[in-house]
């Protein structure tokens, strides 16, 4: 099983891509020795709060803070990852207990669930604006005085599952649900469900996502396969507005922004003066930030000649340029999902309509059709990463991938990637984001490359008259992997 933290167990990796971005970002302003902290508008306004006590753990380090008449607790900022009641302060009553609580900040950490929850029954407001929940907390209908719920930033779906229907029906006092900013909570008939099950809500606050790409230069492209990869604009277009506006902040020392005042057009406008000041791009907006490289793992030559020619037999049937391709939003000429038959097997069992089961039945198909590659494929990834060859969900089978920055925003984890055919040395390695001013460029020519694709990502230039396939190994559905970097090894200098 792989490791959850990232970060930790390829520290060396996160430690020599900073001094890479320290460097880059002290040529050009002196004065940013030290990233700023990521401040936002909000901060700048809990500066006139009152600290009426701080609560120090045992590594001596501030927790929870008590606000006001001890009605309001604030554990903003943490870096939590989990949850607990002894980060609360230990004083006793009247003038503080969780009886008495009305108002629990957790916003800004990195928090799924928040177990004893239950125990403050008198909550009014609970914010768990930017964290990690898919779900909302297990013991939320226990709080039966509830009026103001802020769950804005997270990753909700509007279904059952996700905002437990039930448990906030048993709320009768609330009034308003904050569900700005989640991505997969964001259409018009996701706010007509919602109202439709609590009809006690007078507010349901939720970004409407086709109303904000409509707004005036808040994007360029209606996917990444219709971006210029050339452009910077398209290489930052991947990223959510509030890392546009950190980055402002932290990479160069700009100050924060209102997102009630200043829309992710501005943002990016802004973001794009700033790296034009740094001539890291032209006036016609072509990117000329910083690159280094890595080479992956080489494949055995005899797997990449069987796989040649299991693949060029699925052009030769399917077409160079397909024209039922799948994903469309990525620039490829022909593009094809195959699904590990034991996802494929437990999905037929816990799929319980009929729909869902025919679907699975045509991925079954299809992989036993192409049963071949997939198992090329793997027979080569278990040379490089038995462990990851085991956890694979998916391959993405492509044709003539070009250009198309984008994030994978459904991998729980990092891929692999792998390109073959006579396209020439050095061209159409996978370029990802590593931080403000530095791309790196995985050479997978022949070989299997690991990136994670959850930072922006996307296919250098190559000869667009030569074969260039691709698979592209990723995991859905596994336990979710916090990302570290967006590369696995150190990089050469370009």
């Amino acid at each position: 099983m792989e490791s959850c933290d990232l970060a930790k167990e390829y520290e060396h990796v996160v430690k020599a891509l900073e001094q890479m971005e320290t460097r880059l970002r002290v040529e050009k302003k002196p004065h940013l020795v030290e990233r700023p902290p990521p401040l936002e508008a909000d901060d700048l306004k809990e500066a006139n709060q009152t600290l009426i006590e701080c609560h120090i753990n045992d590594e001596g380090n501030p927790m929870a803070i008590v606000l006001d008449d001890g009605a309001t607790i604030s554990l903003r900022k943490r870096n939590l990852k989990v949850f607990s009641l002894s980060l609360f302060p230990s004083f006793s009553p009247p003038f503080f207990s969780l009886s008495n609580l009305t108002l629990l900040d957790v916003s800004n950490n990195e928090l799924m669930d928040l177990p004893g929850l239950g125990k403050m029954p008198n909550l009014e407001i609970l914010n768990l604006e930017r964290n990690w929940f898919n779900t909302l907390p297990t013991e939320i209908g226990k709080l039966t005085k509830l009026k103001h719920l802020i769950a804005a930033r997270n990753f909700l779906r509007p279904n059952d599952a996700s905002l437990l229907f039930e448990s906030l029906n048993a709320l009768k006092d609330l009034r308003v649900f904050d569900l700005l900013y989640n991505q997969k909570c964001g259409r018009p008939h996701h706010r007509d469900i919602i109202r439709e099950e609590l009809k006690q809500l007078t507010e349901v606050k939720m970004t409407l996502w086709e109303e904000v790409a409509s707004q005036p230069g808040s994007y360029i492209g209606k996917s990444a396969a219709e971006r210029n990869p050339l452009l910077l604009r398209s290489q930052l277009e991947p990223w959510g507005t509030v890392i546009l506006r950190r980055r402002l902040v932290q990479d160069f020392g700009q100050l924060p922004t209102d997102a009630a005042i200043v829309n992710r057009a501005e943002v990016m406008q802004r973001l794009l003066t700033c790296y034009e000041d740094e001539q890291l791009a032209n006036q016609d907006g072509l990117e000329k930030r910083n690159r280094v490289h890595l080479d992956g793992a080489p494949v055995p030559q005899i797997t990449i000649d069987n796989l040649l020619v299991e693949l060029r037999a699925w052009t030769d049937e399917t077409g160079k340029i397909a024209k039922n391709r799948e994903r469309p939003s990525i620039n490829a000429n022909n593009y094809m999902i195959l699904r590990s038959p034991k996802f494929d097997e437990a999905a037929t069992e816990t799929l319980g309509s009929t729909r869902a089961s025919r679907r699975a039945m045509r991925k079954t198909k299809k992989l036993d059709k192409y049963k071949n590659i997939w198992k090329l494929a793997q027979e080569a990834l278990r040379q490089v990463d038995p462990v990851f060859a085991d956890r694979c969900t998916e391959i993405a089978v492509t044709y003539g991938f070009q250009g198309s920055p984008h994030l994978d925003k459904q991998n729980c984890g990092p891929f692999y990637g792998f390109s073959l055919g006579d396209f020439p040395d050095g061209q159409g390695g996978v370029c990802v984001e590593c931080s403000a001013r530095l791309i790196a460029v995985m050479n997978t020519k022949n070989r299997l490359g690991r990136v994670d694709g959850r930072y922006p990502h996307w296919v250098d230039r190559y000869d667009e008259e030569s074969e260039r396939y691709s698979l592209i190994y990723y995991e859905t559905g596994n336990a979710f992997v916090k990302p570290g970097p967006a590369v696995f090894s150190i990089p050469n200098s370009a």
